[in-house]
């Protein structure tokens, strides 16, 4: 497990430190609901940079999410998203893994994510996102839906 862990933080690095031309950035901000033994919902940020693919419609990128909620907590994952539709109107589909504490005291695991978003207006878009922390014991799922800004 650590192993993995340490892998994906890795990735992350490695993803940030490599040379683009394409690069992009997002902030999104909306609910959060978190599902464990009690749940928890509030505000929750999302912050998102990456780089494309050249040839293919798709985007490397890594994602931190922080849970503005009474318990906390917060996701890193590294993640490939995939273009629906070009421009304006258009959406994107997505899924990555990383590391999460979701319910803010349970200490850091492993999570994946799938997400999906549609654009609104010019570099804003809405977006949906499910977190699946995989421990054995107590694992958390959370949703989050919100708006997304690019730059």
């Amino acid at each position: 497990m650590r192993l993995i862990r340490a892998g994906i933080l890795g990735a992350l690095v490695v993803a940030a430190a490599l040379p683009q031309t394409a690069r992009a950035g997002s902030v999104a901000a909306g609910w959060l609901s978190t599902s464990r033994q009690q749940s928890s919902s509030g505000l929750g940020i999302l912050l998102s940079s990456g780089t494309s693919v050249p040839a293919l419609p798709l985007v490397i990128q890594g994602s931190v999410l922080g849970a503005l909620t009474k318990g906390g907590g917060y996701a890193a994952t590294l993640e490939v998203r995939g273009l629906t539709g070009g421009g304006y109107g258009g959406g994107y589909v997505g899924a990555g893994a990383g590391i999460a504490d979701l319910a803010g005291n349970q200490g850091a695991g492993t999570v994946l994510t799938l997400f999906a978003g549609k654009a609104i207006a010019p570099l804003t878009s809405i977006e949906l996102r499910i977190y699946k922390q995989t421990a054995d014991e107590a694992p958390v799922t959370a949703g989050f839906v919100g708006l997304r800004f690019s730059f």
